[in-house]
């Protein structure tokens, strides 16, 4: 299977969305007073920024953030390369694309599912392919400040273990991870520059169905002794950080900074993904991966591209990429999907 991301065929992408964008959601009338955002001037923007909602729109692809929403991504498409087997054939050149489904309950309460398809083409191999594993997850907004637009979440992520394609790796057995989400923007700084910068971060861990053991065998013919997997997995913690500036909230908010529209539809965000082994034996070490790159906002999407960076070899062996295409309901379907199922 062969895949090439461009980031200029992304810009094309994101420019006749935006051209089509409108008509797509033309079916569906606004409700009252949600037109063009108005423009207003430095002063009203940091009056407004001081009583914002804190709702402001994280925007993540490798890690997670603390806001519950009404989102569809269709797909996220990931490319990595990885080490081989231990004595076996490789490197690998892994494809997935990943599809995922938010909703919300309640204003504060929201629910999701993801799943993905990869493709694995592997040097001196076959290529090999199948589906991920289901993962569903709930979230719920405990605590807000408004003022300082500062969030937290608390969550819980189920993946459950072999419902996917055993030959590419999956897990067998599943896993439950508690999860903290935290978020905090800048909007109540005196500097305009630094308002539309945001943070984020989310710490977990996953606890496995079966943990991680191996035993000795002995081959009756040879009398060679052996360890063989009982195909658990290792307790783990799991986290992720991100640095944003976003352009959204510079429209949305009214500040003035002199810069053309285009560059207030750009957010430009590093990420930081990161797992470790909790328990022992552990079949895969510590793993960091960094992402950078920038989303584009349109009136009913977003698009957003990231440049992968193993930051060990127990992560990739090369540099990847990530693109996702976000459907913010809220926004393309106000009044149906786009709203909580209950007010």
């Amino acid at each position: 299977m062969s895949v090439i991301i461009s980031a200029k065929g992304l810009l094309v992408a994101a420019a006749f969305l935006q051209i089509v964008g409108p008509v797509l959601a033309a079916d569906e009338p606004a409700p009252p007073g949600q037109g063009e955002p108005e423009q207003r001037s430095p002063e009203a923007g940091a009056e407004i920024a001081e009583e914002a909602p804190t709702h402001r729109d994280f925007m993540t692809i490798i890690t997670d953030d603390p806001l519950v929403k009404d989102e569809i991504s269709l797909p996220a498409v990931s490319y990595l390369p990885q080490e081989g087997e231990p004595g076996g054939p490789g490197p690998v050149r892994e494809w997935t694309g990943a599809v995922e489904f938010q909703k919300r309950i309640t204003e504060r309460f929201g629910v999701g599912v993801e799943s993905g398809y990869t493709v694995q083409n592997t040097l001196h191999d076959k290529t090999r392919s199948g589906f991920e594993n289901v993962v569903i997850f709930a979230k719920y907004q405990a605590y807000e400040n408004a003022k300082h637009e500062f969030l937290v979440s608390l969550g819980v992520v189920r993946e459950f273990g072999g419902t996917g394609t055993q030959r590419i790796g999956v897990p067998q057995y599943g896993s439950t991870t508690p999860t903290l989400y935290l978020g905090k923007g800048f909007g109540d700084l005196p500097n305009k520059w630094l308002r539309p910068v945001g943070i984020t971060a989310n710490f977990g861990f996953a606890v496995s169905d079966r943990g991680l053991a191996f035993s000795q065998v002995t081959n009756p013919v040879t009398g060679e002794t052996g360890q063989v997997s009982n195909n658990g997995m290792e307790n783990r913690w799991v986290g992720g950080l991100s640095l944003q500036w976003s352009g959204p909230y510079v429209r949305e908010r009214g500040i003035d900074l002199h810069v053309p529209d285009f560059v207030t539809r750009l957010t430009p965000l590093v990420e930081l993904a990161w797992s470790s082994p909790a328990s022992s034996p552990s079949n895969v070490g510590t793993q960091f991966l960094l992402g950078s790159g920038v989303f584009y906002t349109g009136t009913w999407f977003e698009l957003g591209i990231e440049a992968l960076i193993p930051l060990n070899r127990a992560t990739g062996r090369g540099i990847g990429v990530v693109a996702q295409f976000n459907v913010p309901l809220e926004d393309l379907l106000p009044n149906s999907l786009g709203k909580p199922l209950l007010e």
